[in-house]
C-alpha cells in the first residue's frame, strides 16, 4: 500500500543522495574557510535537490499532515465510530481478497453516512475509491476522489495517514501516465511543498526522464514552474547526466533553458553556468532575478573581475537574503551546509585582505565556525582588539552559538563562543606575560586555581631575595606550565590547536599554502588574485606564542627549570634534577635542546645515582638539602648591590654632617 510505497521512496532518497566530500575516518571536524581560502572563494556549493525541490513553490495555505515513515501512526486505523469502522474494515478486506466491487460498495456506504458518524474513516474511503479508479480506466473519477479526500480534510474530516498529501502524488502519477508532464510536476511541487519528501523525489525523477527525453523537454520549458525545475536540476544534479546513458550533456541542456525568453529559475542557470566554467552565461542570467543565489554568483564574477568592494556588497545582499538556518545538506549524518555561513566565510576572507580585522571578526561570528573564529580572534586581532571584542558582544546573543550537532570538540568549559573566546583571551594574556588580567578571564573556570598558581610563581619568583627561594619558584611554575599548560597557555589553533585538545593538528592554515596551484580550476577562475597580505602577515608574527613548535608549553616550562637550575651551586642534586625535569619537559619535542642539556649536566652537574634517568625519570630537586646546609646560599647579586648602595647611603650622611661641623669650627 501507500506506506510501502514510501518506504521504498524513503530508501531511493538515501540512494540518489549526492556524493559530497567526506573524510575517510577520524572526528568529524566542522568545515571552515580559511582553512582552504582559494576554493572557498572560487567554489559555489551545489544546492540539494531535495531541499530545493521542496520550494519551487511557496508553502500551501493548507496545512495537511504528512506521514512518510515506514511505520503508521499507532492508533491510525482506530477510533471511528461503530457503523463507519465496520463499513471500512469490511471494505479494506474485500480490496486485499480482489473483491473491487463489494469493496468500492462498502467505501461509499461509508461516504453516505452523517458526517458526524465518519469524522474518522471518510478520507480513508474516499482515498481508496480513487486508488481503485486510477487503476482502471476512471480517470476523471479517480482525479474527483483524490481532491474529494483534501476537500475533506479541510472540512475538519480526520487525516491520521496524511492521505491529503498523498492524493498529490497520486494524482500527479495518472497525469504523467497521460503525459501531461507540465500538470505532474505542478501535483509533485505542491506535494514536496507540504514537506513532503516523496513528492520532492518523484521531482527529481521526472527532471530525469525529461533529461533523457529531447522531445519532452521543450513541452516542459513553455510552463515556468517546468523552467525552475529543470534550472534547479542542471545546478544541483547536472553533473549526473555526463553517466546516464541516452541523456542530453548538461551544455546543451543549459543552452536550451537559455534560450527560453523571461527564464523562470535564472538564478539557478547563472549558479550552473558558473560551476560548469560558463562564466557568460553566469553573468547574463545572474541579474535577471533578485535572489540571495543571484547575488552570489554576481560576488563571484566581480571577484573574478578583481573588484572585492562590489564583491563584498554583493556577498552582503545574498548574506541578508538567505535564511539564518537553511540548510543544504539533508543528511542528519553530516554538517549541515548552511548557504548564509558560507557567504560569512567569504566575507571574512575579503575583510582580511583589506586589513579591517575587526570586521573580519564580526563575519567570523556570525558564522558561527569556531576554527574560524579562534583563527581571526587569536592571530590575527591584537590583545586590546580582542578584549574590545568581547566585550561588545559579552552580552549580546550572537555568543550562544554552539557547535553543530557531531561536531567533535574537547568539552573543557566550551558552553558557548562567548566563555571559549574568554578562555582564549585568557591564555593570551598568560603568554604576554599579562597574569593579573588573565586571572580575570579564567574566573569561574576549571582552569582558574592552576592559573592562579602559575601566577604567584612567576611573581615569588621575581620578587625572591634569594637565589634558593627564586629557583624553588621557578620550579613550581615549570611544573605547571608542563602538566597543565595546554589549558593555561596553549594555542586554540596552529601550533597546539587547544579545540581538538591537542589530539590532531590541522595544519591547513599555512599561509604559503593559500595561493592556488598554477593549472588548477581556482587559480584558472581567481587568476593572481592575492589570498592574504602583509598585514595579516605582520600580526600572525606579532601574534605567535614565544615558540613556534607544536606544544610550545612545553619549551617554556623547559626554559623555567633550566632558569631555576642556574640559581642553584652545579655540583648539587638540584642541579642535577632541575636540568633533567628541563630536559623531561622537551625529550619528544626539542632534540637539539635536550642534547644541549645533556652537555650542561655531564660537563657542570653532579653524578646523581638515586634512581635518574636523565630526561625520563627525574628525581624531585631537594631544595631542603640546599637550605639546610652550613654555607648559606648567596644572595642575588642584584640585590647585593642594591643592599650595598643603600648601607653606603645612610655610613654617607653622618660622614657628610661630621664635615659640616668640622668647617663650621674652623671658621670661628
Amino acid at each position: 500500500m501507500l506506506l510501502r510505497s514510501a518506504l521504498t521512496f524513503l530508501v531511493l532518497l538515501v540512494v540518489l543522495t549526492p556524493v559530497r566530500r567526506a573524510r575517510a575516518c577520524g572526528p568529524d571536524f566542522p568545515p571552515d574557510a580559511l582553512g582552504n581560502r582559494a576554493r572557498t572563494l572560487a567554489e559555489l556549493p551545489d544546492g540539494t535537490f531535495l531541499h530545493e525541490a521542496s520550494h519551487l513553490l511557496p508553502k500551501p495555505a493548507d496545512v495537511f499532515v504528512v506521514v512518510e515513515s515506514s511505520e503508521e501512526p499507532e492508533g491510525a486505523r482506530t477510533g471511528g465510530g461503530a457503523r463507519e469502522t465496520e463499513l471500512y474494515q469490511s471494505g479494506a478486506k474485500a480490496f486485499h481478497a480482489g473483491h473491487w466491487d463489494e469493496a468500492s460498495a462498502r467505501f461509499l456506504e461509508v461516504l453516505a453516512l452523517p458526517g458526524e458518524e465518519r469524522r474518522r474513516f471518510s478520507t480513508f474511503a474516499a482515498f481508496m475509491l480513487g486508488r481503485m479508479a486510477g487503476a482502471g480506466t476512471e480517470q476523471e473519477e479517480a482525479w474527483r476522489r483524490f481532491a474529494e479526500v483534501r476537500e475533506l480534510v479541510r472540512q475538519g474530516f480526520e487525516d491520521p495517514l496524511g492521505l491529503a498529501v498523498a492524493s498529490l502524488g497520486e494524482e500527479a502519477r495518472l497525469l504523467l501516465r497521460e503525459g501531461n508532464d507540465a500538470g505532474a510536476i505542478s501535483l509533485y511541487a505542491e506535494q514536496a511543498a507540504h514537506g513532503s519528501e516523496i513528492g520532492a523525489v518523484s521531482l527529481l525523477f521526472v527532471a530525469r526522464a525529461i533529461a533523457q527525453d529531447e522531445a519532452r523537454l521543450p513541452r516542459v520549458l513553455k510552463a515556468p514552474l517546468g523552467q525552475r525545475l529543470m534550472a534547479t536540476y542542471a545546478w544541483t544534479r547536472g553533473e549526473e547526466l555526463r553517466w546516464m546513458d541516452g541523456a542530453m550533456p548538461l551544455p546543451r541542456l543549459m543552452e536550451a533553458l537559455a534560450a527560453v525568453p523571461g527564464l523562470a529559475g535564472a538564478d539557478r542557470l547563472a549558479a550552473s553556468a558558473w560551476r560548469a566554467g560558463r562564466f557568460d552565461l553566469a553573468e547574463r542570467f545572474a541579474g535577471q532575478e533578485k535572489t540571495p543565489l543571484a547575488a552570489w554568483v554576481k560576488a563571484k564574477l566581480a571577484l573574478r573581475r578583481g573588484d572585492k568592494a562590489a564583491a563584498d556588497q554583493f556577498l552582503a545582499e545574498a548574506a541578508e537574503g538567505f535564511p539564518e538556518l537553511e540548510n543544504w545538506e539533508l543528511r542528519s549524518w553530516t554538517h549541515p551546509m548552511r548557504p548564509r555561513v558560507r557567504v560569512g566565510g567569504e566575507r571574512i576572507i575579503l575583510a582580511l585582505l583589506r586589513g579591517d580585522f575587526p570586521q573580519a571578526a564580526e563575519h567570523a561570528l556570525k558564522t558561527c565556525s569556531w576554527p574560524d573564529i579562534a583563527y581571526v580572534t587569536e592571530q590575527v586581532l591584537t590583545v586590546e582588539e580582542l578584549q574590545r571584542f568581547i566585550a561588545a558582544h559579552a552580552s549580546g546573543p550572537e555568543f550562544q552559538c554552539k557547535p553543530e550537532p557531531g561536531v567533535w570538540v574537547e568539552e573543557n568549559e566550551r558552553k558557548d563562543v562567548g566563555a571559549q573566546l574568554r578562555l582564549l583571551l585568557a591564555r593570551r594574556l598568560l603568554r604576554g606575560g599579562r597574569g593579573q588580567e588573565a586571572l580575570e578571564y579564567f574566573r569561574g573556570t576549571t582552569w582558574e586555581e592552576p592559573a592562579r598558581k602559575y601566577v604567584e610563581a612567576l611573581e615569588q619568583a621575581r620578587s625572591a631575595w634569594r637565589d634558593l627561594d627564586e629557583a624553588q619558584a621557578l620550579y613550581s611554575a615549570a611544573r605547571l606550565a608542563r602538566s597543565a599548560g595546554m589549558e593555561l597557555m596553549g594555542t586554540e589553533v596552529a601550533p597546539d590547536w587547544t579545540w581538538l585538545a591537542g589530539s590532531f593538528e590541522v595544519n591547513h592554515w599555512s599561509l604559503e599554502v593559500q595561493q592556488p596551484a598554477e593549472g588548477s580550476p581556482a587559480r584558472a577562475i581567481l587568476g593572481e588574485l592575492p589570498l592574504n597580505s602583509e598585514a595579516e602577515r605582520a600580526r600572525l608574527a606579532a601574534n605567535a606564542p614565544p615558540h613556534t613548535l607544536r606544544f610550545h608549553y612545553r619549551s617554556t616550562a623547559a626554559e623555567l627549570a633550566e632558569k631555576a637550575a642556574a640559581r642553584v651551586p652545579p655540583r648539587s642534586q638540584a642541579y642535577a634534577a632541575l636540568l633533567c625535569h628541563a630536559a623531561r619537559f622537551v625529550s619528544s619535542t626539542e632534540p637539539e635542546r635536550f642534547q644541549r642539556l645533556w652537555s650542561t649536566y655531564v660537563k657542570n652537574g653532579a653524578l646523581i645515582s638515586d634512581a635518574m634517568v636523565f630526561g625520563q625519570s627525574c628525581p624531585e630537586p631537594d631544595f631542603e638539602r640546599l637550605r639546610n646546609q652550613k654555607i648559606a646560599m648567596p644572595w642575588r647579586t642584584w640585590r647585593l648591590r642594591t643592599l650595598a648602595t643603600v648601607g653606603a647611603g645612610f655610613l654617607l650622611l653622618p660622614m657628610l654632617g661630621a664635615v659640616v661641623l668640622v668647617r663650621r669650627k674652623r671658621r670661628q
